[in-house]
């Protein structure tokens, strides 16, 4: 049975591994690879048309960051999140966006925050038209742009690294109903102390925005087993 995967682009060979690496880590981590899913190299070169070794060099990669590991006499699998690990996931974004946004507030100009405005504006009608998946893309754009006004790439690169695996839980906080407008909200309160250009109002603001979204996630993904 043919992988869930999309198809390679690339313009040079050299990047032939890193997008291998890519398209296995976002069907990962979009669920078209499942927990316990067995990734066998040669099924995966021969579909995407390519040698063996990028795919080996790409699954290596998957083991450093835990998306995949190796068991003996089964071979690769999809490791899949415990609740420890969306813990410690949620724990870190909520410092590392509270980080980003306490330097942003420092750095950022006039046409991000006009652009932070437009995108939580259109984010409520694109929720309301039932593009629930293009409110969810917004919502990413707001925080990526906050993070590019931080001018910091090494934080820019670990909060990056760990959004793939936050979008994947967060879908769930959007079915809750009443959150998208908490969400504006909290939005408002962090484009005002971005504004104000205070640190520190940046930085709570981030905290508690990011924090609601972590405690209503595992409210509605675990209440049951509690």
């Amino acid at each position: 049975m043919p992988y869930k995967l999309s198809p390679i682009k690339f313009d040079k060979v050299g990047y032939i591994r890193d997008s291998v690496f890519s398209i296995l880590r976002n069907a990962i981590l979009d669920g078209k690879l499942e927990p316990g899913q067995r990734l066998v190299e040669r099924n995966i070169a021969e579909q995407l048309k390519i040698s063996r070794t990028p795919v080996r060099e790409a699954i290596r990669k998957l083991e450093f960051e835990k998306l995949v590991t190796h068991i003996p006499r089964r071979g690769v699998v999809v490791s899949g999140f415990s609740r420890e690990d969306i813990k410690e996931i949620q724990l870190m974004r909520i410092a590392l966006e509270a980080l980003s946004c306490s330097i942003a507030a420092t750095k950022v100009k006039n046409n991000e925050l006009e652009k932070l405005n437009s995108i939580n504006n259109r984010m409520l009608k694109e929720y309301e038209n039932g593009n629930i998946e293009k409110s969810i893309m917004m919502n990413k754009k707001f925080h990526e742009i906050i993070c590019k006004a931080a001018e910091s790439p090494h934080l820019y690169y670990f909060i990056n690294t760990l959004r793939g695996y936050i979008n994947s839980f967060t879908k769930l906080t959007y079915t809750k109903k009443g959150r998208i407008e908490e969400v504006l909200e909290e939005h408002k309160k962090i484009i005002e102390a971005l504004r104000s250009h205070n640190s520190d109002e940046a930085y709570n603001a981030a905290k508690i925005h990011v924090g609601k979204t972590s405690e209503v996630y595992w409210k509605m993904a675990y209440s049951k087993d509690v």
